[in-house]
């Protein structure tokens, strides 16, 4: 098997969220760093532009979202998502984050 280089994020939908006017969602990788921001309302979709996340190792990237109120400038755990190397070559993949909080998106990526 070929190890895996990179996941390939492609889109963020957001299924749920807690607010309905729209909230700024804060995507980052598990072990520290935001790099992506965006705001979004309930069934909006974010395409991501060539964003590749390396796989170091070949351990398992854990990409999270926090939802940011920026009344309270209050930031909220969403959930994460792991992609694991042994998924290269299976195409795009999906995974639900936040299934047990007031918000739920879809992460959609590939991994190469």
């Amino acid at each position: 098997m070929t190890d895996a280089a990179f996941a390939k994020l492609l889109s963020l939908e957001a299924k749920r969220i807690s607010d309905p006017n729209g909230v700024d969602v804060l995507i980052g990788r598990g072990d520290g760093g935001t790099f992506d921001k965006m705001k979004m309302r309930e069934g909006d979709v974010f395409e991501f532009d060539e964003r590749f996340v390396p796989f170091v190792n070949q351990a398992p990237i854990d990409i999270v979202l926090h939802e940011l109120n920026e009344a309270t400038s209050q930031v909220s755990f969403i959930g994460g998502a792991r992609i694991i190397p042994s998924e290269v070559g299976l195409g795009e993949r999906t995974q639900a984050i936040g299934a047990l909080s007031f918000s739920l998106y879809e992460l959609t990526y590939k991994v190469l």
